[in-house]
């Protein structure tokens, strides 16, 4: 089905679209500061691993900040075959495990990781559409969107954050209740928040300039604050799971979103695809890592306050 969705999303763009200007568009562009964006993607994931390392330490799995760096590049090359722009988290996942996560925790030290990271973002658009009211109105939809993202998002950090144990009903399945409290994991660890979070708006300022020097790279005249606004929506949408790596869905959403700024489709078409031809570049590179970089042996750690390995590789 997720092909088919690629297949019928790409077919419509490209009939509609100019490709000889795409591909003019592309070849024009400022080739220093394409190099400039791919290596923001190296910083990203730099950035990712220090915060992915503190949510780790949660629970006294404390692996090199280079093994997490290269299982977060790693990631990079899996997330071109899988759902969304997330779905390389499934390399990171089995990363943690052999670094002495259980199953669960390293699964949901990703979901906590994700959950800072689009708080920030969220931050980000709620800040610069009051700054844009004009352009907020001409996004249908985007308060409320952002009303329920602000409730996912908190509500899910505040379950997994937040200290003292939920009550559920006496009544309560006793394997439901083992599951609840088995996402208690973070609850109480409210010392690391301050640093996640510092971490992830220093993460999505890196994002956003990400895209705007690629709008930068093309000459699009979209000034720097708008991209406080498309970034955020773009990715949203970009990591719901209705086709691989987002492809078709990343070219609409861009179309629409910079056609709010006055960017011709075609413009917007190249903008999309330069931004995808960087992540295929950055999948290479993870690709290149992920063959190099033996992946440890399975490491077992006591949870009794044991001194743990400060290096899982």
């Amino acid at each position: 089905m997720k092909v088919l969705i690629v297949a019928v999303l790409m077919i419509w763009i490209v009939r509609n679209a100019d490709t000889e200007s795409v591909f003019s568009a592309m070849r024009q562009a400022n080739l220093p500061l394409v190099v400039l964006a791919l290596a923001m993607q190296v910083l990203g994931a730099a950035i990712m691993a220090a915060r992915w390392r503190l949510l780790l330490q949660v629970q006294n799995v404390s692996p090199s900040f280079g093994y997490l760096f290269t299982s977060t590049v790693s990631a990079f090359f899996f997330r071109q075959f899988l759902p969304s722009v997330v779905g390389g988290d499934a390399i990171r996942s089995v990363a943690a495990w052999r670094a002495g996560a259980d199953p669960g925790f390293a699964a949901l030290s990703l979901v906590a990781d994700r959950l800072f990271g689009l708080l920030a973002l969220l931050l980000f658009l709620i800040g610069a559409s009051f700054f844009m009211m004009q352009i907020a109105a001409d996004l249908p939809g985007l308060w409320g969107g952002l009303a329920a993202a602000g409730a996912i998002v908190g509500g899910g950090l505040l379950f997994l954050m937040a200290p003292g144990s939920i009550r559920l009903p006496a009544r309560t399945p006793a394997k439901l209740d083992r599951i609840v409290r088995a996402t208690r994991v973070f609850a109480g660890s409210h010392r690391i928040v301050p640093a996640c979070l510092g971490l992830s708006i220093l993460l999505q300022v890196n994002v956003v300039t990400f895209y705007w020097v690629i709008g930068h790279a093309l000459g699009l005249e979209v000034p720097y604050a708008a991209y406080y606004v498309i970034v955020p929506i773009a990715i949203f949408v970009m990591m719901v799971p209705f086709s691989i790596n987002a492809i078709g869905i990343r070219e609409v959403i861009f179309i629409y979103l910079l056609g709010v700024w006055g960017v011709d489709s075609d413009l917007a078409l190249a903008f999309a695809w330069a931004e995808f031809g960087i992540i295929l570049c950055a999948g290479l590179l993870g690709g290149i890592v992920y063959m190099t970089h033996k992946m440890p042996a399975r490491i077992d750690i006591e949870r009794s306050g044991a001194e743990t390995p400060a290096n899982a590789t």
